[in-house]
Formats: C-alpha cells, sequence, structure tokens
C-alpha cells in the first residue's frame, strides 16, 4: 500500500481527526478541500457499570485486580509511552504516602513492537511487585476493566484519533493525556493534558487527581459528558451527508 499515492488519487478523504487532516496536507501535500473530517466513536458498551455488577466482580476476580488503581489499556509498544507512565508512577510511590500507596499499576493490552524494553522497565522498578501487566484483554471485558480503575492514564507520543481516553470517558474514569496530535480534540477540557516527554508533569497530575476526591469527580462529570458528542450514530450520519454532496457535485 502507497498511502501517498492513493491519497493523491483519491477524489474525497474521510480524516478521522483534524490532527490526521493536517498531517496528510502537510504531509503529502494534498488540498485542504479534498479532505474532510468526521470523528471516529466508541462501542456504547462503554457505559458506567455498577460495581457490583457480577460480570465486574468476575472480572476483577480473573485478573486479580486491587481494590485501586492506575489504570493504562493499549499495544505495549515505544509510541504509547508506558515507560513514561512507570517512571511517573516510580515517582509517586516514591512519596511513601499511605493514601497513595494504595494505588497500583496496571497495564493491559496485546504485546507489540520493541516490548522487551517495557517489560524491562517494570522488573527494574523498585515497586515491581505492585505492576500487574495484565496483557492482551477481549473487548468484552474492557468496560469492566475501565470501571475498576480510579485513574486513567494514556501519555502517547501520537495518536491518529485515540480510542482509549473516549473510552475511559465513557467509563466515568478520569483521564491524564498527552497534549499531542489528536488527543486534545478528543479529549478537550474533560480530562488533564501532559507533555508525555516531561516524566516528571506525569507523575504531578497522577498525585493531583488522586489526592482529590473533589478534582476526581469533577472529571468523571465532563468527561461523560464530553463523551455524549461522540456516537458511531453520528459519524454514520456524517459520512452518508459526506458521499451525498459529493454524488449532488458529480
Amino acid at each position: 500500500i502507497n498511502p501517498k499515492r492513493t491519497c493523491e488519487k483519491a477524489e474525497k478523504i474521510i480524516a478521522v481527526s483534524d490532527s490526521t487532516k493536517k498531517d496528510i496536507e502537510i504531509i503529502y501535500g494534498i488540498p485542504e478541500k479534498k479532505i474532510e473530517v468526521i470523528h471516529s466513536a466508541v462501542s456504547e458498551d462503554f457505559r458506567v457499570i455498577d460495581r457490583n455488577d457480577p460480570k465486574m466482580l468476575e472480572t476483577k476476580e480473573k485478573y486479580k485486580l486491587p481494590y485501586n488503581f492506575i489504570f493504562y489499556l493499549g499495544t505495549m509498544e515505544p509510541r504509547k509511552n508506558i515507560i513514561g507512565t512507570i517512571r511517573a508512577y516510580n515517582q509517586l510511590r516514591r512519596l511513601h504516602n499511605q493514601e497513595l500507596d494504595k494505588y497500583k499499576l496496571v497495564i493491559a493490552g496485546a504485546r507489540g513492537w520493541k516490548e522487551k524494553e517495557t517489560l524491562k522497565e517494570i522488573e527494574k522498578s523498585p515497586f515491581g511487585k505492585d505492576i500487574l501487566n495484565i496483557g492482551f484483554v477481549g473487548s468484552q471485558e474492557k468496560p469492566y476493566l475501565y470501571n475498576l480503575a480510579s485513574l486513567f492514564v494514556y501519555p502517547s507520543l501520537f495518536e491518529g484519533f485515540g480510542f482509549p481516553p473516549l473510552e475511559a470517558m465513557k467509563c466515568g474514569v478520569p483521564v491524564i493525556t498527552s497534549n499531542n496530535s489528536s488527543l486534545p480534540e478528543i479529549v478537550g477540557d474533560a480530562g488533564i493534558m501532559i507533555d508525555p516527554e516531561r516524566t516528571d508533569e506525569i507523575y504531578k497530575v497522577m498525585k493531583k487527581i488522586l489526592v482529590s476526591r473533589n478534582l476526581r469527580d469533577k472529571l468523571r462529570e465532563k468527561g461523560l459528558k464530553r463523551s455524549e458528542n461522540f456516537s458511531w450514530k453520528k459519524t454514520a450520519e456524517m459520512f452518508l451527508e459526506a458521499i451525498d454532496k459529493f454524488d449532488k457535485q458529480h
């Protein structure tokens, strides 16, 4: 596949974010008028679930999850910056604060390119026993994992859309994510943005959210409200509208 040539040949391009649209324009030199932005969405399975739901308890038991945990979900590869999350967690635990020490770090997702670097980072962490790498999880279990989490951290270095932060917001979990690529336009002011290259920034925001129930509640409410802007029904309607408009012009 030659994406540049495909974009040049295409009569119309649908981009999943403004960020992707800009990349297509700048990197491939495609005219702006040829590209339309239609945001993706996530399944309605991602929702707030009662903590006493039998499936919730079953998921908690299956993965031996703690009651309080910071959560990451995504492929284990350098672009996702899991190492940054682990280092920020180490800083948080070095405070030896009784309130913060109860939070474990749970990493979920398929193994990917250069995964060994991340695995080594877990091994050498002085708090490695409190870092759970549960590996790949099925799509049906994901909503339950989000609902069990206290905080979702996603300091990715680049995302064309960024599904996990949106999934987390729909499940009512406070979100920390990067101030780059498409993530600000998806999360908006419903999460806290950080520079993914600065571990100390990730750590400070983690601490800020975990020590303040008021802030957690505020982010939860904002996330739920923000996530209502994204639905596959809306995406489909916009897609059909774009096709209809294109047909009339040609």
